[in-house]
């Protein structure tokens, strides 16, 4: 219950990943196909790790972040999101910084994330972590790419 309430009451960012909570349109509850998809993690193609904090006096995850395994490649993807009222504050970088942690241990060549071509603020984020950004089949997307050291063993 302390969860519906708390998404009920969070305000995630629209238009930054194809994963983006979405409202049912018939209430402020975040769908419940969506929170399967992003809560679920299969620990042999997927690694979740979330920052939990205070939201209105209550425990809340605040942050969260993913690494997934590409089938048949050595790379991973990879998403994450800060509630807006903790951006800025150097959660998201840190998050980053543990999930290429973490994709790095496990032995990716490279670790990429999709990002709508206008939302300067994730291309500035990435660039700013040293992702490089390519254009992608589809005009509303780019590619962010971060090469890793050492040999995969994905």
């Amino acid at each position: 219950e302390k969860l519906s309430k708390f998404y009920q009451q969070a305000t995630w960012s629209r238009g930054c990943d194809t994963t983006s909570p979405v409202s049912t349109g018939t209430s402020s509850e975040v769908d419940r196909d969506h929170l399967v998809k992003t809560c679920f993690a299969d620990f042999d193609r997927s690694i979740v790790l979330v920052v939990e904090g205070e939201v209105n006096g209550e425990k809340a995850i605040i942050a969260a972040g993913r690494v997934n395994k590409v089938h048949m490649s050595e790379d991973m993807t990879c998403a994450l999101q800060v509630l807006p009222q903790f951006a800025k504050k150097g959660l998201g970088k840190l998050l980053a910084q543990d999930l290429i942690a973490v994709a790095t241990a496990e032995g990716a060549a490279k670790v990429r994330a999709n990002i709508h071509s206008s939302n300067t603020a994730a291309l500035n984020f990435v660039k700013s972590l040293k992702f490089n950004i390519s254009k992608t089949s589809d005009p509303e997307l780019v590619q962010a790419s971060l090469e890793l050291k050492g040999k995969a063993k994905l």
